[in-house]
């Protein structure tokens, strides 16, 4: 690989079980060579951002902030600066997994679906899509289904290794070459430029957004575009 390929895992990351199976697909894929966007490393959790915030905010402002924050982040920054998105698309669906799925495609990236469920809500899981629903498998441009059942630490070991393989070949068969910029015609699109405008705003020449300087920076930007940034968001009625 001559030049790097970077890719955005995206997953739900709420409990531990997530979590822990999301750093082994993070870690590798990086193994393997490629760089990553990984959002429970270099993003920010919900809790923990809340939190870091309520010294710069007032309570009321929280709630929207995080909101936007974290939604600019992934949106605005991680899924236009990589290459390849992976999409897990074990049950339940994550609503944000099937959003970045649909807004990598719509911004021209490689888009993988994968499955390792053997539940089928939505047909039978001897189909091409292993029954699950087929609107957010049609997000993706490769699906890959692996069957892991990891009965010992050996064969869970194997599994992960085996499904990282697969999604390594998926790529390389693919041939894809890192993009700099994103098309002109992504760009234009009304919806995708707001979304990057909006992370401009917010993140644009801040070296550590984790730090409490970066933190603070954040804060102070989120205030004084509390409206243009939250056009973003619907109308509550």
């Amino acid at each position: 690989m001559d030049e790097k390929l970077t890719i955005y895992p995206a997953a739900a990351l709420f409990n531990g079980r997530e979590a822990y199976f999301n750093s082994q697909i993070g870690e590798g894929l990086e193994k393997r060579g490629y760089d990553t966007n990984f959002p429970q490393r270099d993003g920010f959790e919900f809790g923990n951002l809340a939190e870091a915030l309520e010294d710069y905010l007032n309570p009321d402002q929280i709630g929207s902030a995080v909101q936007n924050v974290i939604y600019f982040l992934d949106m605005g920054v991680f899924v236009p600066k990589s290459d390849v998105i992976l999409g897990n698309l074990d049950e339940s669906l994550d609503e944000g997994v099937v959003v970045e799925l649909s807004y990598a495609k719509m911004m021209d990236k490689f888009t993988i679906g994968f499955r390792t469920d053997v539940r089928a809500p939505y047909g039978s899981s001897e189909d091409n899509l292993k029954g699950m629903h087929f609107f957010p498998a049609y997000q993706c441009n490769e699906f890959i289904s692996h069957y892991m059942p990891s009965k010992t630490p050996g064969e869970r070991e194997q599994q992960m290794e085996s499904l990282i393989e697969k999604i390594d070949q998926t790529i390389e068969e693919a041939d894809i070459t890192p993009k700099k910029e994103l098309p002109d015609y992504v760009i234009s699109n009304p919806n995708v430029n707001s979304i990057l405008e909006g992370a401009e705003l917010l993140f644009q020449g801040i070296s550590d957004i984790h730090s409490r300087e970066g933190l603070g920076e954040i804060a102070s930007r989120y205030l004084d575009y509390e409206i243009e940034l939250g056009k973003i968001s619907p109308k509550i009625r």
